[in-house]
């Protein structure tokens, strides 16, 4: 009598069918493959690789000879430009704006609420407060916060933002510890005490700290350099890392809180610590260039539209923010006058947008 030997368990990457879906899956976790989200995830990914390779080339050269030096065909005095100069530039551009994206669309998530950003919801705004602490008050009384650096003041800025926020909101016997309606009434509240508390530092700093704090308040990427690099950078891997983990997890929070409890979801700490993500992300991506405005709003909601998604994917929105902040960038140095910052470009399209998502969430809730 033969024995069939059996094949060992696959442990490597591989598309199968499931339930009529196609899913990729890698040991234990899965992924569904949706045709049309993968589809504008990868013209978002092009849309982003040439909008970056455009803005390096501004005023210097083509995107095709950007292209070559950047894979090592440059001259020295190419080289000199693009790396030293150019690059920085473009790199905080997407990296931000994919933070911003992916920041916005966690906060959305756990919040099932299109106005749930972190513009709205304080974290900015404590971020804000942080770095111009250490910009405005370094040679005083905030020199140890100027000692941390703008990054790590920015994201204790945000974190005790978030602390204030879930305190407020918090709500005894409920499994995830906040009501999320008293969480983004009280974020807007938040936002705009946190604005005033800005406003007072500059009102006290002196002339050539206060400039510089409000060129960055206002969202730029003018200035950016090498240094600022790495902590957008870790924002962006932390949130892609918290996305593929926990993928399933805030596909099944977009049910609904009472259908993710029945399929066996801890809610509590999923939303906790999809909450804390949310901060971090948006808190490095912020100290990096400013708090440019309503990318964290537009990327997620344009995004899903986009993809057909019955919520905001945390990856293409980061996809679609990275394309925003660089057409923004682009545009400020090519159609608008000189010098204008990013954030004036993104806030005049997301002002408008907003206000759309306020008149369509009114008549929902009316019909």
């Amino acid at each position: 009598m033969t024995h069939r030997q059996q094949s060992p368990q696959r442990k490597f990457p591989h598309r199968r069918i499931h339930g009529g879906r196609s899913v990729l899956s890698v040991g234990p976790a899965t992924w569904p493959l949706d045709p049309r989200l993968l589809l504008v995830g990868a013209g978002a990914t092009i849309l982003v690789i040439v909008l970056f390779l455009i803005s390096i080339s501004i005023g210097f050269t083509t995107p095709v000879d950007v292209a070559r030096i950047l894979l090592g065909g440059g001259t020295r005095g190419e080289n000199v430009v693009v790396f030293d100069d150019a690059l920085p530039r473009a790199l905080v551009a997407a990296l931000v704006g994919f933070g911003l994206g992916l920041a916005g669309s966690l906060t959305q998530i756990i919040t099932r609420n299109p106005l749930a950003t972190p513009d709205l919801l304080g974290i900015t705004a404590g971020a804000s407060v942080g770095a111009v602490l250490a910009i405005t008050m370094g040679t005083t009384w905030g020199a140890w916060l100027a000692e941390l650096g703008t990054p790590i003041a920015a994201l204790l800025g945000g974190l005790v933002a978030a602390a204030l926020m879930a305190a407020l909101s918090y709500r005894r016997g409920s499994d995830i510890g906040m009501n999320t309606l008293r969480l983004i009434l009280i974020g807007v509240g938040l936002t705009w005490t946190l604005q005033a508390v800005t406003a007072y530092l500059l009102a006290r700093a002196q002339e050539w700290d206060a400039s510089r704090a409000q060129r960055w308040i206002v969202g730029s990427i003018s200035y950016a350099t090498w240094q600022v690099v790495p902590a957008a950078l870790i924002a962006v891997v932390v949130g892609i890392v918290w996305a593929m983990i926990s993928a399933r997890d805030l596909r099944a929070l977009g049910l609904g809180l009472d259908t993710s409890r029945s399929l066996g979801l801890r809610v509590g700490p999923v939303v906790t610590g999809t909450l804390v993500v949310a901060v971090i992300v948006a808190s490095l991506s912020v100290s990096a260039a400013g708090p440019i405005a309503f990318v964290g709003l537009l990327a997620p909601q344009i995004a899903m539209r986009l993809a057909a998604t019955p919520q905001p994917t945390p990856v293409t929105a980061g996809l679609t923010g990275a394309a925003l902040v660089l057409f923004a960038d682009v545009l400020t140095r090519t159609a608008l006058p000189g010098g204008l910052p990013v954030g004036v470009v993104t806030a005049a399209l997301g002002g408008p947008f907003l206000i759309y998502l306020m008149i369509q969430a009114a008549r929902k809730a009316t019909a």
